[in-house]
């Protein structure tokens, strides 16, 4: 986290801290690296392939249906067939740690779905079986599968949906395209086949192709995903309607611009903070109108992290104004207020307790955490948040792998600069208290015309919400009262007839369904039963 500090501002926080000229259009690859049936992958000029832990460190596993093997294996474009265990998958409905045998493919897609002619990648697939007639649950993943840590492609660490363990389901996980080792246009700087619509394409044909092979499906089947797999999967309903019988996205934010205030709006708000609000909006103006004050914190700083001596105080101060926003956004979206809330420091309080206070995050260690709730917050973290490794200046789901000599363009930055839209951070609470200097240093971010991208200007965002209230899709869409995604949440105008909105009391950016209320939970359960579901 702390080269990171120093070398990402806050307005560059949602996205990649990547070389200016890592970018779309960017010189073609010399350096080939071939798979074992032959397939070739590109890799750019100056990149240097990632390693596929799974394929390397993953050990096949020894108690496996040879049956659903054979069936996949059957499957016309399915390759690559693998079982593996899932070590210790923690059941967080059960509260139980299970050892799961799951079966790794891949799939031939084609690049480009309007034009097969392209050629075909390997996508990553994950199929776990629970029984033909037990429902299906696709998640939509919106960006590599991986292990919690957001590097390695160690699917053996790899954890499902929540309501997987709720239906006592069969899970189907289909990596996004263009991240992990699902890459159609090999490890390189081009993204001309990265949108919703291709995706959604993807998605349609490998959930037909299982359909139709008779391991699973004989059940309903329900599509979800947590933040952007949320976002996919929304795209997904409004790209093939009548696919699921259910459609759950959990904290799916929809933004409509580059520069969507809604996020941040939301947790300076009353709605998110509750009674807290004044009390955390008291800490922040405490520190951003007293430079005396920062520059004591700066000092302790050092102290505590001597490699930053050789930085210039006041560049280091700056950084720190950073990460005062950036970590509240970390808190609010994955730990409970109760945890942080005693760290939150008052007027008068010493550097000391501000600085524990800027440097406490979603990857802290609270004095009322238990092991099983810290550890589901680090699977849960976002990979849109920058690394947390001392030293390491490589931003989190950029290349799920270390050793990568040259970074590569992160695809989520992409992705938001072709359609998705994009965060602005906006500083309401201390605006008064804040030079223009640093005003322009804690918002300022690139722009997608500066990273060689066309931005679409909202315009595939706006199809699929007049699509979603158009649709018939049963969709209920799920979002924590503290999680900053909230403020992005779908318009209530924008509901189809067959959709709604289920608000989590004191939920965070997650599906941890075993934390709601009784209240909440009997919602969606009723729903599920409405929709034919065994639970």
């Amino acid at each position: 986290m702390l080269t990171a500090i120093l070398t990402c501002g806050l307005g560059m926080m949602l996205t990649s801290c990547s070389d200016s000229d890592d970018k779309n259009g960017g010189k073609e690859t010399v350096n080939p690296a071939t798979d074992e049936d032959g397939y070739t992958i590109e890799v750019g000029e100056g990149l240097t392939l990632p390693e596929n832990e799974f394929k390397t460190k993953v050990p096949a596993a020894t108690n496996f249906d040879q049956n659903i093997v054979n069936a996949l294996k059957a499957i016309d474009k399915v390759t690559d067939v693998k079982p593996f265990t899932m070590v210790h998958s923690y059941n967080m409905y059960t509260e139980q740690f299970v050892d799961r045998t799951a079966y790794f493919f891949n799939y031939k897609q084609d690049i480009d779905h309007n034009d097969p002619s392209k050629g075909w990648f390997k996508q990553q697939c994950v199929l776990t079986v629970a029984g033909k007639d037990r429902p299906t649950v696709l998640l939509t993943e919106g960006y590599a599968l991986g292990s919690a840590d957001g590097y390695r492609n160690r699917l053996d660490s790899i954890f499902e949906p929540t309501l997987v363990d709720v239906l006592n389901a069969n899970c189907l996980q289909v990596e996004h395209r263009y991240f992990g080792w699902s890459l159609p246009e090999g490890f390189t700087n081009k993204w001309n086949y990265l949108t919703a619509k291709q995706n959604s394409a993807d998605l349609h044909t490998i959930v037909t192709a299982i359909k139709q092979s008779g391991i699973v499906g004989q059940g309903k089947w329900l599509a979800t995903g947590v933040s952007k797999p949320g976002m996919t999967a929304s795209y997904y309903a409004y790209e093939y309607p009548g696919e699921m019988d259910a459609y759950v996205p959990f904290c799916a934010p929809f933004m409509l611009t580059q520069n969507e205030p809604g996020s941040y709006n939301y947790i300076q708000s009353a709605d998110a903070l509750g009674s807290r609000l004044e009390k955390v909006k008291a800490a922040f103006r405490a520190y951003c109108g007293n430079q005396t004050l920062q520059l004591e914190t700066v000092k302790l700083f050092k102290k505590e992290y001597p490699y930053y001596n050789s930085y210039d105080d006041d560049a280091v101060r700056m950084s720190l104004l950073s990460v005062l926003f950036n970590s509240h956004w970390k808190r609010m979206s994955y730990v409970h207020y109760s945890l942080w809330e005693p760290l939150v420091p008052k007027e008068g309080d010493g550097a000391d307790k501000f600085l524990t206070f800027i440097l406490s995050n979603d990857r802290t260690r609270y004095a009322g955490d238990t092991d099983i709730d810290y550890q589901r917050r680090l699977d849960y973290v976002d990979d849109l948040e920058p690394d947390s490794t001392i030293f390491n200046n490589t931003p989190r789901g950029l290349n799920r792998a270390s050793g990568v000599e040259k970074a590569r363009l992160d695809p989520f930055q992409a992705h938001t600069c072709i359609e998705l839209g994009a965060v602005a951070v906006t500083l309401g609470w201390v605006d008064d208290l804040l030079t223009d200097m640093e005003k322009s240093y804690l918002t300022s971010k690139k722009s997608p015309a500066s990273l060689g991208f066309n931005y679409d200007n909202g315009s595939y965002i706006r199809k699929v919400l007049d699509g979603i209230k158009q649709s018939s899709c049963n969709m209920m869409f799920v979002y924590g009262m503290q999680d900053p995604w909230t403020g992005n949440r779908i318009p209530d105008d924008k509901l189809g007839k067959n959709c709604q909105i289920l608000y989590i009391e004191n939920g965070t950016h997650n599906d941890a369904i075993d934390t709601w209320n009784a209240s909440e939970r009997n919602q969606l359960f009723q729903w599920l039963k409405g929709l034919g579901f065994d639970l």
